[in-house]
Formats: structure tokens, C-alpha cells, sequence
């Protein structure tokens, strides 16, 4: 149930995002989409 609504976050994160051309590790979008597809993966490896 959290993985799926871990997943929903990332797509609506994913939607925000410009995909501007000179995008850089400070934007938080950014910031937000990578620390969501990390706790994506620890979720999936606790499945395991």
C-alpha cells in the first residue's frame, strides 16, 4: 500500500517538472523526484 502511493507521488512529481534544458541538482523538483524513487527502492527491498 505505501510503494503504491510512493509510486502515485513520483508521477505527480514527474508532472511538475519543466524537463527545462539546464536543469541542475538544486531544483527542487529534482530533489523531491530522487528522494522518492530512494524510498521507492527501500520499500521494494523490504518487500524482499
Amino acid at each position: 500500500m505505501q510503494k503504491e502511493n510512493v509510486k502515485k507521488a513520483i508521477e505527480a512529481v514527474e508532472l511538475l517538472c519543466g524537463k527545462c534544458p539546464s536543469c541542475t541538482p538544486d531544483c527542487p523538483v529534482a530533489i523531491s523526484l530522487r528522494a522518492l524513487k530512494g524510498l521507492c527502492y527501500e520499500l521494494e527491498q523490504m518487500d524482499q
